[in-house]
């Protein structure tokens, strides 16, 4: 069974504060796919998921290289689609 996960959104200057990116970096790494995109939340408003925030902030941390963000950033992703019913 897989484990229960609240799903927080935080907005870009959160993010921002908490990878200690850039506006540019941020986008430029989303654009690479080293960095999952924010989720659109109306019109003109886009979050991040926190925890995919903090699956890349570990995987930062702990020296993947280029092509394993990449696959990281891709499985969460495809695991948006489980969140709802």
């Amino acid at each position: 069974m897989p484990e229960y996960q609240p799903i927080r959104i935080e907005r870009k200057p959160a993010v921002l504060s908490r990878t200690g990116m850039s506006h540019a970096t941020l986008y430029r790494r989303i654009n690479e796919g080293l960095f999952p995109p924010g989720v659109t939340l109306g019109n003109r408003s886009v979050g991040w998921l926190a925890h995919e925030v903090d699956t890349m902030l570990k995987a930062f941390a702990a020296g993947k290289t280029t092509e394993e963000l990449q696959a990281i950033v891709k499985t969460l992703i495809e695991k948006r689609q489980t969140l709802a019913p």
